[in-house]
């Protein structure tokens, strides 16, 4: 076994429309290129067709030294095509290890095809995707929940070993059977290719500029980044309202929410209308999506940062990089211990960790930060960013995988 590998990273969907390829999967092969690797991502955008050529054939390019290869849509159906093509695509690249992405859908049968070729296979895990988990979340079909609860949890005891994004997952997986040897838990973390540049001073100079463009310059700003997956429009709501009745008066005038983001299901829309009644209508400002070139200013126009985490199976399952870009921001946040953000925050004094669904302490904790003064809030929001690039930088992180595919490679029979 030679010292640098080539290994074939199987997607799950496309680059753009979900954060899975971007946020984990993409980083992690920079990461191992870095290393002196050869990464080939393969790449089936059923989900983002107007973001990706419509091929006729497959289509390579670079992106951050990593070889992505896009498929084409066609043929059809591409329930049967797609996953057979996945499959090919990883095999004929002749890697010397794949590691898939998601058990489920297009990617989990790319996987079974795997096992049933005899071809072994990392499989990668970042949300609780059965029951209890996305299956209960989103309106799929009665045979696709049973596919997918299925897929979740045959497909780690066909694997060679399983990563994991988060504690609740590496539980899982044990739970499924896995020894402990065989589960890799490798959180979410941060590149300076990607956030190199979301500190200094040109990004205070964009802050202060959103906070003139969106009339918030005398205004003391509550920031909350999110598409409400995390929790419910009203539940944000209630904190900001038991926040301002913590401060007085002339302070709880000036406070402004500021709602950066749009939600799966366009709650943001509605958030005003919501807010009446919690006399909330007059203090919220919303941007909707945001493009990526504007959020390290955005993220840093509020002086204290609030996300609420529900106390479920797939928060505790998920590793939320909206998070991850909240410390980053340098701002002080306020959240719940809730699966992998105790993770993060627990060794750190970055932020305010209150336990789950305890909405006294969270808006007790807001109304504290609001009334310390700005050196005191600048210095806590440093420290969660310095903790996160010390600790979860992926080119530290990745020394874990490449130590698992090395005694996947060194336990596999020569041929």
């Amino acid at each position: 076994m030679t010292n640098y590998l080539k290994i074939a990273f199987i997607a799950p969907f496309g680059l753009k429309a979900k954060g899975t390829v971007g946020a984990r999967i993409l980083p992690l092969a920079e990461a191992l290129v870095g290393c002196g690797h050869q990464v080939r991502v393969i790449v089936p955008p059923w989900d983002d067709p107007p973001g990706s050529p419509v091929l006729r054939k497959n289509h390579l390019e670079r992106i951050g030294g990593v070889e992505v290869l896009t498929l084409p849509l066609r043929p059809a159906p591409l329930v049967l095509s797609l996953p057979v093509r996945l499959a090919q695509a990883a095999l004929e690249f002749k890697p010397d290890l794949i590691h898939v992405f998601k058990p489920k859908a297009y990617s989990g049968l790319a996987a079974l095809l795997l096992v049933l070729k005899g071809q072994p296979f990392v499989l990668d895990a970042d949300d609780w995707e059965g029951p209890g988990g996305w299956n209960d979340r989103n309106p799929y079909s009665s045979l696709q929940k049973r596919l997918f609860a299925w897929q979740e949890r045959d497909l780690p005891k066909r694997a060679s070993a399983v990563t994991v994004a988060s504690r609740t997952l590496q539980s899982q997986a044990w739970g499924f059977g896995l020894t402990p040897e065989r589960v890799c838990y490798l959180p979410n973390g941060v590149s300076r290719q990607k956030y190199g540049k979301w500190s200094g001073v040109e990004v205070e100079q964009a802050a202060r500029q959103w906070r003139g463009r969106l009339g918030l310059t005398d205004n003391t700003v509550l920031l909350a980044y999110t598409r409400f997956a995390e929790f419910k429009p009203e539940r944000l709501l209630r904190l900001v309202k038991a926040t301002l009745e913590r401060l007085p008066q002339a302070e709880a005038a000036r406070v402004r929410l500021l709602v950066v983001g749009g939600g799966f299901f366009g709650e943001e829309q509605h958030l005003k209308e919501l807010a009446i009644p919690y006399g909330l209508a007059d203090k919220i400002v919303v941007t909707g999506q945001a493009a990526w070139e504007d959020l390290p200013g955005l993220l840093r126009v509020g002086e204290v940062a609030l996300y609420p985490f529900d106390d479920n199976l797939i928060n505790r399952a998920r590793c939320s990089v909206k998070f991850l870009e909240l410390l980053l921001a340098e701002r002080p946040v306020v959240t719940e211990a809730v699966g992998e953000l105790g993770e993060y925050l627990r060794e750190s004094s970055g932020g305010q960790l209150v336990s789950p669904g305890d909405e006294a302490a969270f808006a007790a904790a807001t109304a504290a930060l609001l009334q310390t003064d700005s050196t005191t809030c600048h210095n806590i929001g440093q420290a969660a960013a310095t903790h996160l690039w010390q600790n979860y930088d992926w080119t530290h992180l990745v020394e874990r995988v490449e130590g698992l595919y090395k005694e996947i490679l060194c336990e596999r029979p020569s041929t």
